[in-house]
C-alpha cells in the first residue's frame, strides 16, 4: 500500500526553498528518486559551509539537511541511493567531514554507510 507523500506547512516551505534558494545555491544540492506520475519517492538535501580548519581536516563540512522517503517506498533503497549519492557530491567537492542529526528510523541507515555517533553533540533551540 502506497501511502500520500508528506503534506502540511513544513511541506509547502520546504518547496519553496528548493524553488528560491537551492536551484541558485553552488553550495547546497539535492538529489531525488521519482516515482509514477512525478510522485515524490526518496530526497536528500545537504549543503556546504566553510569551517575554522582544524589539525585533522581542512574545514569543508558537509551537512545532511534532509533525507526523506515517502511511506510506501520505505526499505527498497531509495533513501540510500540519494543519501549515497549526497555524501559522493560532498566528497567530489573536498568535504573532510560531512555531518547530520539522525531521526530514530534513520539511525541504521547513517551507520550503515559508515557515520558514528557522537557523544559529544550538544544543541540549543531559540526561544
Amino acid at each position: 500500500m502506497i501511502k500520500a507523500p508528506p503534506t502540511g506547512r513544513w511541506f509547502e516551505d520546504l518547496i519553496a526553498y528548493l524553488v528560491d534558494g537551492l536551484v541558485r545555491a553552488e553550495d547546497m544540492a539535492g538529489f531525488v528518486v521519482d516515482g509514477p506520475a512525478g510522485c515524490l519517492v526518496s530526497v536528500a538535501l545537504g549543503s556546504i559551509y566553510q569551517a575554522p580548519p582544524g589539525p585533522t581536516y581542512s574545514g569543508r563540512t558537509g551537512y545532511v539537511h534532509l533525507v526523506l522517503t515517502t511511506p510506501g517506498y520505505r526499505r527498497q533503497g531509495n533513501g540510500r541511493a540519494v543519501t549515497t549519492r549526497l555524501l559522493d557530491w560532498f566528497w567530489e567537492q573536498g568535504c573532510g567531514l560531512v555531518s547530520l542529526n539522525a531521526s530514530t528510523d534513520g539511525a541504521q541507515l547513517y551507520r550503515s554507510l559508515g557515520f558514528e555517533k557522537n557523544a559529544r553533540s550538544m544543541r540549543l533551540f531559540g526561544p
